[in-house]
């Protein structure tokens, strides 16, 4: 892996052994990540700056109430299981087509002891059309597929869904425009990039030096654009 080559992993074992395997800050602090989350440049999640543009976001969504959380892509479930934990009566569903993800995702479960998490493979717009309750919560980071996912079939409950987008433009051209196209009347559209460097905590990690600690708790990836979609009372879909 790139990030154990570029000396990543050292520094990422090296903040385990000082600050512990609890996300220490952000929006899921408190949050156990696994061993299975340790081949993975743990970090940014650890230290709570993975994707810090969306802090914001979180703390607007801790303030609704929902039933139903989807998570498309979710990965070994940072935001899965953290949500879980934050909404305990909802039920989370989390999918992911790499088996290695769904394995660490039950890991996960496991050890935060959360009991409302269901883990699954593929999501489909005809799962969507059979499955997604009104009012949902949908995290989606899918590399692409947000297009077939959400443009193709009419989903009654999207019209009411609070959906946290992530778009790939670079493998999926024009997507973002055809997702605000979909969704602009019936929800208010937000968007925000992603950060190119992360602003760093406040904590005194003494085993790091400070270009250390910037380089483990930033992210190794290209910019992405995310979309915050918040139902509008009464509108229609655009599909």
């Amino acid at each position: 892996m790139l990030f154990r080559k570029w000396g990543l992993y050292e520094l990422n074992r090296r903040l385990i052994r000082e600050v512990g395997t609890n996300v220490v800050n952000g929006p899921f602090r408190g949050l156990t990540l696994t061993r299975m989350t340790y081949e993975e440049h743990i970090g940014p999640y650890l230290l709570g700056t993975y994707e810090m543009e969306l802090h914001p976001w979180w703390e607007q969504v801790r303030l609704r109430s929902f039933r139903q959380v989807i998570d498309v892509g979710a990965k070994f479930g940072y935001y899965a299981v953290g949500l879980a934990k934050q909404f305990p009566i909802a039920v989370v569903v989390a999918f992911d087509t790499d088996w290695w993800a769904r394995k660490a995702l039950r890991e996960m479960i496991e050890a935060n002891r959360v009991q409302n998490v269901t883990v699954r493979s593929s999501c489909t717009p005809k799962w969507l059309s059979k499955h997604l309750q009104p009012g949902a919560l949908i995290v989606s980071d899918c590399e692409g597929y947000e297009r077939d996912l959400f443009c193709t079939l009419g989903v009654p409950s999207l019209t009411s869904a609070t959906l946290i987008i992530e778009t790939h433009e670079q493998v999926s051209p024009g997507v973002r425009s055809d997702l605000i196209n979909r969704f602009q009347q019936t929800h208010e559209i937000r968007s925000v990039d992603s950060r190119s460097v992360a602003l760093l905590p406040n904590l005194p990690v003494r085993s790091l030096k400070q270009d250390e600690l910037r380089r483990v708790a930033n992210e190794v990836r290209p910019p992405q654009t995310w979309l915050l979609l918040l139902p509008r009372t009464g509108g229609r879909t655009a599909c």
